[in-house]
């Protein structure tokens, strides 16, 4: 590798960690989260990761495929990694999507509030359905009165 090669690259790699430390300090954590754990020990989170993916179908190939999942897989794995030392509890993996259900302490927090392969951080918790303002037009006479149905008669 030539100099200009290796000063390129090296040019490339100070601006991805730049950018890296940069959105690891942007507030991945909300503030409720953290008031939650500390009110109560723990917190179940959803961890959104930092791997560019796309819809599986789009993909064009097994192995592309395959490629996908393994960098899910590699940034979980190294996300758990830096909770080392901290109390978390793993709830969920998702093999086709970046992310990771947890349980997790203030100590564990911290870390994924400063982690560059971090991108959010929810609280995961039960909200009731919604209804949308359009269903009444969706139901209207596809079903009998008090019932829902989700397959057009």
């Amino acid at each position: 590798m030539g100099p200009k090669t290796r000063f390129f690259l090296s040019g490339w790699v100070a601006l991805l960690l730049g950018i890296g430390m940069a959105t690891a300090t942007a507030g991945v954590v909300p503030e409720a989260v953290v008031d939650r754990a500390a009110r109560e020990g723990t917190v179940r989170v959803i961890v959104q990761l930092r791997v560019s993916t796309r819809p599986e179908g789009e993909l064009g190939s097994p192995d592309a495929v395959a490629s996908q999942r393994q960098a899910i897989a590699a940034a979980q794995s190294a996300v758990l990694k830096e909770l080392a030392g901290t109390s978390y509890r793993v709830i969920r993996t998702y093999e086709t999507i970046p992310f990771l259900a947890l349980e997790v302490s203030l100590g564990a927090l911290q870390a994924l509030e400063e982690s560059a392969l971090v991108m959010g951080v929810e609280e995961d918790r039960l909200d009731s359905p919604q209804r949308t303002p359009n269903r009444p037009a969706a139901d209207k006479g596809r079903a009998p009165a008090g019932e829902n149905s989700c397959i057009p008669r």
